[in-house]
């Protein structure tokens, strides 16, 4: 794969076949390089939990101890646990979305509803935390799509919000209309993240070293469902962030005709 054809200095049909076929095993090796970099992501991801359970599972039983330190254990067992769960579901979801497996339903999904909806759960998770999550500016958009998707969207861009802001941090969620449009936003006043790092957050397990520190769980594949959500329907998402006053993600979408 790091072999090349020869680029002639021509540009007839022979040097534009060159090309082509450069190209082409370029973008092989780029493939390539992504499977053996997401394989080894995986392995580290998944092999952390179980590092934690069996780490723990040896200490508890090199002597006997109190029930409440085994069931210390065992809490801590079914945390990682579920984490592990977590990341394989996430990741079976992403690997059907890349084999285009993943069915979108195309119905009007009234946005302005769906947040307030999403709100009122949001409160609560935004309660155990300590962090305060409002609504903004909501104006009324429909676009074309699949409601469980959208929903999902948002609501790990909120879950996101909420676990890397401080106690007493403030969430808000607010939806504008912009020309053909619907601005769909999470604002929080969290950690942030560094400018270097902003190119980098969809990347499939990626979490920058200041997100690590906050907040141990997590998978790393949130925002990347996240984007794959956005673009199934024909929208985008974008983050602005700066280190330790804050994030804001807008997912924009096309609107329905009125």
């Amino acid at each position: 794969m790091t072999q090349r054809l020869a680029d002639p200095s021509s540009s007839d049909e022979i040097g534009r076949l060159a090309a082509t076929f450069n190209d082409m095993i370029a973008r092989l090796e780029a493939s390539f390089r992504q499977v053996r970099q997401f394989s080894a992501d995986a392995s580290h991801e998944l092999r952390t939990p179980l590092t934690v359970i069996k780490g723990e599972a040896e200490l508890a039983l090199r002597r006997p101890r109190p029930a409440e330190d085994y069931r210390q254990v065992l809490e801590s067992t079914l945390e990682e646990i579920d984490r592990m769960t977590q990341i394989v579901d996430e990741l079976l979801f992403l690997s059907r979305a890349d084999l285009g497996e993943v069915a979108i339903e195309s119905l009007p999904v009234r946005l302005d509803a769906l947040v307030e909806d999403i709100q009122r759960q949001a409160a609560v998770l935004g309660q155990e935390h300590g962090v305060q999550v409002t609504v903004g500016t909501v104006e009324p958009a429909v676009v074309q799509g699949d409601e469980l998707r959208l929903r999902e969207l948002l609501l790990n861009l909120v879950d996101n919000a909420v676990k890397y802001s401080r106690p007493g941090g403030k969430v808000e969620i607010a939806l504008v209309r912009e020309g053909t449009t619907a601005r769909l936003s999470v604002t929080d006043q969290g950690i942030g993240i560094a400018p270097e790092e902003l190119g980098r957050i969809f990347d499939r397990f990626y979490r920058t070293d200041a997100a690590r520190a906050h907040a141990k769980k997590g998978t790393g594949l949130g925002l990347s469902i996240c984007k794959w959500i956005a673009e199934a329907h024909h929208g985008r998402i974008e983050a602005q962030s700066t280190m330790g006053q804050g994030s804001k993600f807008t997912v924009v979408l096309p609107v329905v005709h009125d």
